[in-house]
Order: C-alpha cells, then structure tokens, then sequence
C-alpha cells in the first residue's frame, strides 16, 4: 500500500473515532449538565471520553481489518514464489534464543522446520543457530546433548549451538553477541521463540519479498496460536484464529511502512539492523531505568528513524507460536510485558523517532495504563451514584422548600452501555459473520454449530475475566511505577491443571474486593446496585475461573464437542504433523531427560 493511501485511512479511523467518542461523550454530559457539572463530574466525563476513545479505536480498525477481508485478493502463486527464489543468492539464520526451555521440544521444532524447507528445495539457504542463555549446568549439558543428537542425524543441515556464559542484556543482548560474532555472515535474520514455529514456504516467500524490497528492513508475519491444551489455552488459541486476524489486517492497513517489530517470528535484514539498532541503557534504576526490557518496539523504531520500512504480514500463513497454558502464566507474562512497555514513556520523546513510532510505543503503555483508568472511572462513577442517592429531592425559594421530581437516567445510561457493548463485542460478531459466510472456513472450525456456541462462549468467558484483568493489570502499574521490578524468567508453555490452593492464593484478593464492594453498594445505593454485578461477577468467581480452565481434561473435553476448534486441528499442515510425530516420540522415550515440565508435548 502506498503512503498516501495509508496516510488517508489513518485520518479516516481517526474521524470515525472522534466522531463515535463525542457522541458517547455528549450523551453523558447531557446527563450531568441537568444540575451542573462539578469537578469530580467534569474529571468523570475526561476520562470517559480517553477510555471510550480507546475502544472506539480498536472497533473501527476491526472494521478496515474485516473490509480487507471481504475483499481480500488471491495470493501470489507458490511457484511463482519458488522461482523468484531459485535466483536468490541472499544466505538466512533462523535463531533462537533460549533461556531455561524444554530443549527437546524446541530441536523438534526445528527438525520440523528442516523438513518443510528441504520440502521446498531451500534448505541449502538457510542455518539454524540455537542461542542459549541457560545458567544450570546441567541444563546446559542436556542442551548440548540434544543439539549433538539432532546434528548427527541431520548431516545435509547447518545447525549450531552457543552458550553464553553471561546472560547480559537477556534476548535483546543475546541476539547482539549473536550478531558481532556471526551476523556478518547472513543477509537476513529470522528470530523466532523458543515456542514459534514456520513453514519452508513462508520463509522462503520473506525471502523473495526482502530481495525485492532492498529499502524494507524488517517484516513481521502475524502468528497464530497454537498447541492449547488447557481450556484456557484453547480459548485464547480459539480467539487468535478468529478475531485476530481482523485486527491484524487492520493494523497492517494503517501502518503501511510504519509497521512495528513484536519481537519474533520476523525476518530482519541484519546489516540494517546491525548499523542502527543498538539499545541504550536507560539512565536511572529498574523498573523504569537500566536495560529496556521491552527492545522489539525500540529496535522498529530505531530502524524506522534510519529510513528502513517495517511492513506487517497479516495473512502469509504458515506462522504459529504457542499460548500460556493458564490464568496465572498469562498475568506473570503480562507484568514482564507491563514493566517493558511503561519504560517506553521515556522514549516518546526520543531524537528524530517518527511519529508514527511514538504512537507505537505510547499505544504499547496505553494497554496497560489504561487498566487503573477503567478501575479510577468506575470508582467516580461509584462516588457520584452514591452522593445522587443521598442527596436531598427538595430545593429551596427564599426559606420555601420546593419538591424535586426526579429525573430518570436509565434509558441514557443503557444507550451508553449498548454502545459500549457494541464497540468492545461488535468486532467479534463480524469475525464470525466472515467465517459463517464462507463454507471452508466454517468447515475448518468444526462447522457453523460449533462456531457459533464456541464463539458465544468466549464472550462470556473473556468478559467475566475483563475485570480480573482491569485489577491485575493496574496492581502491576502500580507496582512498576512504585519501583518494584520482576524477574524476567523462563515462560511455562505446558502442564497440569493448577492446584486450587495456588488459584485461591492468586485471587483471593480479587474475590474478598468483589465481596466488599458489593455490601457497600448495597448498603450505600442499594436502587442502584444491580449495575455492578456484572462486573463484580467475574472478580468474585475469579479463583474458580482460573481452576477450571487451567484443566488440559476440560480442554480435551472440549475439543472431542467440537468447541475451540482451530483449522490446525481439522487439517494439520505438514510442517504440524511432522512436528506431532517428533514430540510424540519424544513423549514415548523412558531414557528422555529433556522434558521436566510434568507434561506430555503436543502442537494441534
């Protein structure tokens, strides 16, 4: 897409979101305007009018996102793919870091990749570099050991293994040493996590689109979920494959050349990104000082502001990573990403960053700031419902009491909530209307049927769990900004289901403050309390929530129902299938010391 056309669907999104954020806001302030606006009303409506504009943002890209869908063009034929590749003289690394990962699982992946490239005729053009940071010993021994197994087996690939002895930097300092020592070597980088996983043909086709592209610097393939197994983790996968890609094309309507790196799963051309994206060290102490923690934002930016473009893949194909497998590990990844993101507000005002890279990393810290924004407006309005319950029906002429009648707000205040409803469920109803209209795509998610239910199910489910996230997300925020730091570790990608003891410990607190501030509304504006149990719902069943679908049985359950169900699993590509066989027998080995997680390996 050219730059005037992506400049002029940005205006538009923009128009459409302020005129849809002045409405709502207009609405509201006719309510308030009746006996004047006070001060905590007038903070009220500001922050109404920021939160709604947020939503109204995130409808309205949905909507380009599902415009692009409707008339999506065909794709370039493989074998016009393939012979633009047979030209190619460019050598590409895949590489790899890892940091305290089921080893085993990753080399399965990356035979699976060796057999899809090798498929296609390229896996001459490619090399695999496994960079560890992993401290244990033993750990590291183990890891040896694998790559030795894997490399005597495969003799027609280049496959390489590095430990470094310190960690300095964690990934973004990992790919660094990677590329003093090796990047020289390589026209293009592909980084990819130690769960992410590609097919031959969508390496091979970034590899086409880079040659032809000698000004872009970096493209980002947009993953799907894959590999859930909890009920959990089958949900989030399940939403990925529905809603995501809307949202995806949308973006990546918008962005143009502006786009943006997410760290994996993306093919980097390194001299460009040897030559300019070095990262500084923040002055000051962690959290909001020290190594910049969240690198994928900086690094776009850092390559947008030396003229490279950044594009946004959203439908290439044969791109996947996998999910946290439950509640818990979903919310520890998010403090990683919360405490990385809330860093990029010292970089807004970065020398020569483009604008559009600003808005990248504002955006970033938005999604999670804007958590203590929904609980501060919930608490106003709260605060206002309960002076309005108390307050006198009577006024005053001279020293004559005169009788209020009272003004009914209802009907005002359930257009708001519609209309806030639409905007946050609106993008997910026209996802399933996409896919309901065409006959494969539905057969592909096990048929109308179960579609439809599985779709309404995750609505239910994800809003129950909004405020678990509202409260979560702002107690990180809080700590961040308090100075307290977390440990960027190794991430749990599979396993049982989590005892209650370890769900209630989490989310007691979430329940004990559902509990509380339902006798208080009760107590204080008990006409008016019904309006909070929605909301409440979801905190007070938080513990249970996170039990139950933390359960990989419920998740297998579903499945055998026909809920949850993504195209993997009704036809697996070759790249999945290969990569099933390998963990099976990596499941079925008595003598395997790789797998520690408690848990069998499985990719659907």
């Amino acid at each position: 897409m050219k730059h005037d056309e992506a400049t002029t669907q940005r205006w538009l999104v923009f128009c459409l979101v302020f005129a849809t954020t002045a409405a709502a806001a207009s609405k509201l302030f006719t309510i308030f305007r009746i006996d004047g606006l006070s001060a905590e009303e007038w903070l009220l409506l500001t922050l109404f009018a920021v939160l709604f504009s947020w939503i109204a943002a995130s409808f309205w890209l949905a909507c380009i996102g599902a415009y692009e869908f409707w008339n999506e063009a065909r794709r370039e034929s493989v074998a016009k793919t393939l012979a633009q590749f047979s030209t190619s003289r460019s050598r590409t690394v895949l590489a790899v870091p890892i940091y305290n990962e089921n080893c085993a699982a990753v080399f399965a992946a990356i035979e699976a990749m060796l057999d899809s490239l090798r498929e296609v005729g390229a896996l001459d053009r490619f090399d695999f570099f496994v960079l560890s940071d992993t401290q244990n010993p033993h750990s590291r021994a183990n890891e040896e050991k694998i790559w030795h197994r894997v490399r005597r087996a495969r003799t027609d690939a280049r496959i390489y293994y590095r430990n470094r002895s310190r960690n300095i930097g964690r990934k973004s300092g990992n790919i660094a040493d990677f590329c003093v020592n090796w990047g020289a070597l390589y026209e293009y980088m592909v980084v990819l996590d130690a769960d992410s996983l590609m097919s031959g043909l969508t390496l091979v086709r970034l590899v086409a689109l880079m040659d032809d592209n000698p000004r872009t610097g970096l493209i980002q393939v947009a993953p799907l979920l894959i590999g859930g197994e909890s009920l959990f983790a089958r949900m989030q996968q399940f939403a990925s494959w529905v809603y995501g890609p809307i949202y995806v094309s949308g973006l990546a309507r918008l962005q143009g050349a502006d786009g943006n790196y997410w760290g994996h799963n993306a093919i980097i051309r390194v001299n460009a990104f040897m030559q300019h994206c070095g990262l500084p060290r923040l002055p000051g102490r962690p959290p909001l000082g020290g190594e910049i923690l969240s690198h994928d934002f900086v690094e776009a930016a850092l390559l947008r502001r030396a003229g490279w473009d950044i594009w946004l893949l959203p439908r290439l194909g044969g791109s996947y990573e996998a999910t946290p497998p439950n509640l818990i590990d979903h919310l520890k990844r998010d403090q990683r990403w919360c405490q990385g993101n809330l860093q990029h507000i010292r970089l807004l005002f970065a020398r020569d960053f483009r604008l559009q890279s600003r808005l990248h990393m504002a955006f970033g810290a938005a999604s999670y700031l804007s958590s203590p924004l929904w609980l501060l407006l919930i608490l106003l309005f709260s605060a206002d419902a309960v002076q309005l319950q108390n307050s006198a029906l009577v006024t005053f002429i001279g020293r004559y009491p005169i009788l209020i009648w009272p003004v009914s707000h209802v009907e005002a205040f359930l257009s708001l909530i519609a209309a806030t409803a639409m905007l946050l469920f609106g993008p997910k109803l026209l996802s399933l209307v996409l896919l309901l209209r065409d006959a494969e795509s539905t057969r592909l998610f096990g048929g109308a049927q179960s579609l439809i239910i599985s779709t309404l199910t995750e609505i239910v489910v994800s809003t129950l769990l909004a405020p678990v996230l509202m409260l979560s997300h702002s107690w990180f925020v809080a700590n961040t900004l308090a100075g307290r730091t977390v440990e960027w570790g190794g991430q749990r990608r599979s396993g049982s289901r989590l005892p209650f003891a370890v769900c209630a410990a989490t989310f007691t607190p979430h329940t004990a403050l559902a509990i509380l501030a339902a006798a208080l509304a009760f107590y204080w504006m008990p006409g008016s309390a019904w309006w909070f149990l929605p909301l409440l719902a979801g905190l007070a069943l938080a513990v249970l929530l996170c039990w139950v679908t933390s359960d990989p049985k419920l998740g297998a359950a579903a499945r055998r129902h026909g809920l949850f169900v993504v195209p993997t699993e009704i036809a697996p590509p070759p790249l999945l299938g290969r990569l099933n066989a390998r963990l099976s027998a990596i499941n079925g080995s008595r003598d395997d010391e790789t797998d520690r997680s408690g848990g069998s390996l499985r990719v659907a």
